[in-house]
Order: C-alpha cells, then sequence, then structure tokens
C-alpha cells in the first residue's frame, strides 16, 4: 500500500493524531455532560425557587385552595428573553386549580411526590423544557391538604450555555491537538537527522566500500544498523571471494589454455597420423587435467568460510555420505589398480553441516591417495565412534609413498605442490578444500603418518547431532 510506503514523519504523526482524537473525542463527550449537568443544577435551583415562592402563595379558604401567584415568583426565571415559563398549581389527588392545565404530568418513576423536589425534561408545545416538581401541605382550622406545583422553563439558555461550553472545550482540544502535531512534526525531524546524516555518509561511499557502519544512532535503529553491518560484511567477504577465484582462474588456468592452444596449432600443421594421435592424446590429458582444475577453483570458492557456503546447516547422515562417495570412488580405483574399501560404522551418524561440501570434502581426500598412490597400493576410508565422546571421526588412510613430514604445513596451502611430486593431474588445491571445508564445520583435518608403513592418515572430528537439532 502507499501508505505504508510513505513518509515515517507523516506515519508517525498520523498514529499520533489518531488516538489523540479518540481521546479528544471521549473528553468532549464528558465536557457535554457535565456541561448539561452543571447548567441543569444552576437553573433548577431557580426553578426551585419559583416553585417555593408560588407554594407559599397557596391558601385554604372554605376547604377550598386558593393561589395568588406573585409575578415575581415568574419573573426570576425570564433569564434569556428566548426563554418562556409556565406552571400549574393542582391537588394531591391531580385535580387542576391554576395555571398551564397541559403542563405535562410527573413520570410515574417520581411518583407519590414527597417533600423533596423533583425536576425532569419533557415537551410541551413542541419545545423541550425542563420541569421542577414540588408537594406541600396546606392546612387551615378544619381542615389539612396535600397539592402539587409544577414550574416549567423552555431551554434555550440552557442548551445556549452547553453548546457555550463544549464549544470552549472543542476549541481548546483542537488548539492542543494542532500543537502537538507541530511539535511532533519537528520534534520527529529533529530525532531523524541522524538517519539522514547517515544516508549523507552512505551516499559519499565508493561502491566497494564496505567497512562497517559505525555512526551513532538512535537505540531504536542500531539493530538495524547491525543488519546492516553483517550485510556489508557478507558482501564484502563474497566480492572477496569472487575476486580471488576470478584472480585464481586467470592464473590457473592461462598457462593450461595456452598448451592446449599450442597443441591445436601443431595438430593443424600435422601430417603424420601417428604423431597426430599423439597429440589428441596430449591435448586429451591437457583437458582433463585443465577441467579438473576448473572443478577445484569452482569447489574452492564453495568451501570458502567468508563466500559461497553461507547456505544454514542441516541434520545429515555423515555415514551415508561416506559409504556412498567411497562406493562412486570404486570403479577409478580398480581402473588404477588401488583397492579401496570402507571400514567402520555401518549404522546413522547425525552431523550438523553442507552435505555438498562434506561430499567435496571426502571425493577431494579419495581423489589424492588415487592419484598419488601406485598400483597394488590400499585406500582405506574409516567412520568411527570417538569413546566417551558424541563425536565420530572420518580417517581417510593409505601406504602409498606419504608426504615427507617437512611439507605437513604446507600442503594445505592453496596451489602448493610438492616439487619432487611426479604426479601432473593434481592442481595443489584439493587438500585447501578440505581444510577450508573443515573450517566451515568448525573443525579440523589433521594430517598423521601410519605405523608400521609409508602412507598418509587424514582425519576429521565431527560433532554428532542431538536428535532435536
Amino acid at each position: 500500500m502507499k501508505w505504508r510506503n510513505g513518509s515515517l514523519r507523516r506515519r508517525l504523526v498520523i498514529w499520533l493524531l489518531i488516538p489523540l482524537l479518540v481521546i479528544s473525542s471521549l473528553m468532549l463527550l464528558e465536557v457535554r455532560s457535565n456541561a448539561i449537568k452543571s447548567t441543569n443544577q444552576a437553573f433548577d435551583r431557580a426553578l426551585l425557587s419559583s416553585a417555593l415562592a408560588i407554594a407559599d402563595r397557596v391558601v385554604l379558604i372554605g376547604g377550598k385552595i386558593e393561589v395568588d401567584v406573585p409575578y415575581v415568583a415568574l419573573e426570576m426565571l425570564t433569564s434569556a428573553a428566548e426563554d418562556r415559563v409556565f406552571y400549574q398549581v393542582s391537588t394531591g389527588q391531580g385535580e387542576f386549580i391554576t395555571g398551564y392545565e397541559d403542563l405535562p404530568p410527573v413520570p410515574e418513576q417520581f411518583l407519590p411526590l414527597h417533600e423533596e423536589p423533583v425536576f425532569y425534561d419533557a415537551v410541551y408545545n413542541g419545545e423541550p423544557v425542563r420541569i421542577g416538581a414540588i408537594s406541600r401541605y396546606v392546612a387551615s382550622v378544619r381542615k389539612a391538604t396535600r397539592f402539587h406545583v409544577l414550574v416549567a422553563e423552555t431551554m434555550g439558555t440552557r442548551t445556549s450555555l452547553s453548546e457555550d461550553i463544549l464549544a470552549s472545550a472543542a476549541a481548546r482540544q483542537i488548539l492542543l491537538i494542532m500543537l502537538a502535531a507541530i511539535i511532533v512534526w519537528f520534534g520527529i525531524g529533529q530525532g531523524l537527522k541522524p538517519l539522514t546524516r547517515l544516508e549523507e555518509a552512505l551516499n559519499r561511499r565508493s561502491p566497494t566500500d564496505l567497512r562497517p557502519i559505525l555512526h551513532d544512532v538512535p537505540t531504536e535503529v542500531r539493530h538495524l544498523v547491525g543488519a546492516i553491518n553483517q550485510l556489508f560484511g557478507r558482501l564484502e567477504n563474497s566480492l572477496k571471494t569472487m575476486q580471488r577465484f576470478t584472480a585464481d582462474a586467470a592464473h590457473q588456468l592461462r598457462t593450461p589454455l595456452a598448451a592446449l592452444r599450442t597443441q591445436a596449432e601443431l595438430g593443424q600443421r600435422e601430417k603424420d597420423s601417428e604423431k597426430m594421435r599423439q597429440i589428441m592424446a596430449t591435448i586429451a590429458a591437457s583437458t582433463r587435467q585443465t577441467s579438473h582444475l576448473a572443478n577445484q577453483l569452482l569447489a574452492s570458492a564453495r568451501a570458502a568460510p567468508e563466500g559461497l557456503a553461507g547456505r544454514p546447516f542441516e541434520r545429515i547422515d555423515l555415514c551415508e555420505i561416506t559409504r556412498s562417495v567411497t562406493s562412486a570412488k570404486v570403479p577409478a580405483a580398480i581402473e588404477s589398480g588401488i583397492d579401496l574399501g570402507y571400514e567402520g560404522l555401518t549404522e546413522p551418524a547425525f552431523i550438523l553441516g553442507d552435505a555438498t561440501l562434506i561430499e567435496e570434502l571426502l571425493k577431494n581426500l579419495v581423489h589424492n591417495a588415487l592419484i598419488y598412490c601406485p598400483d597394488g597400493s590400499a585406500v582405506t576410508v574409516r567412520l568411527e565412534k570417538i569413546d566417551h565422546q558424541d563425536a565420530v571421526r572420518l580417517t581417510v588412510e593409505d601406504n602409498g609413498p606419504g608426504i615427507p613430514v617437512e611439507h605437513h604445513k604446507d600442503v594445505f596451502k592453496r596451489f602448493y605442490r610438492i616439487n619432487d611430486n611426479k604426479q601432473e593431474d593434481g592442481c595443489g588445491l584439493g587438500l585447501s578444500i578440505v581444510k577450508e571445508i573443515a573450517m566451515r564445520h568448525e573443525t579440523k583435518v589433521k594430517l598423521s603418518e601410519p605405523q608400521g608403513h609409508s602412507g598418509c592418515i587424514f582425519s576429521i572430528r565431527f560433532e554428532t547431532a542431538a536428535a532435536s537439532d
């Protein structure tokens, strides 16, 4: 909705004004009720005074009630020219004596009338009136009887006074709301100035400047700035990974591609079929090596702890992955004359991790063993529980020529290769990928030598995942 995407200041002011208007409306309703109540109390006293003045002029002569209504009793009620006064005197049995006979009677809920006066609203001749009623005794030597006095007044003055009080209160409320809106409008503007300065600082940055935001900001947006800083960090890491991948690819692929181009040009000029087959074999081998290098570069980018492998971990079965990868590598091992086998757990072993990366880790360890071990060697993949720990150990062991101890600390570096190694299939990325994937899973890869024979043992410890993880 456009309103939701509008100005934050406008939205805050609107959300302030809505409850203020509701509260003000409720307050004005209370003011109206109190104004009507107060004006009625004031004017009802005048009604009562007139009724008492009339009652004082009621006498009993010869057993008959007579009334001499004084003009002053009605004059005190005429507070404004638009108001009119009516009265009625009747016996206790309701017989009309004098005044206006058709005045609205006393409502039943107030009957019978006693000494206490009652007041009620009614309509007389199409106009709203306020009526006060009292009941008194009049007595002579021989007789005593009760009579009722009703005095009514039109409500023009009362209504005008109530409306004036209400209008005055409404004007004050409207002024207060307007002042509050103005203060809040400018106050929010002042409160948002740190965000404006932050916007200006970000606009001054270059596209590659992904440093954390260190500006002072209101408490309410610190979490937002923190999230932006985390995003900047992830973007910076991703850019570094992409830049590293681009640089590595440009550097490592340049030589094999140049060799391929040279071999292809030689093939175009070569007439001898035998030499042509040799050239094609060389091209095929170079193509395989280049393809392997490209795959390793992509795997390295995926495994980078700071880059493209930012997917959340899941609960995966390490035993199933280990046995599956080992089985998939058996044909390549047979072709190389190497005995590849699996030992250890057969039941599920769950860990928290990325299945694709774990597969890549194990593939690289097995691939390294297969290409560097001579014909007739044995490679064993082993998965076993660690005693008294909620952990398992993944091991790849071979009985090949091994790695000299002085190279152990360097073999996990990118593009590092042992100088006296005769193999051409490697590219120096496999073990660095294994190390990075292990780091992604908050563990380490350990290189050691087997007891009693040559070769290498690569082992990695993984924490097992509980059923609720």
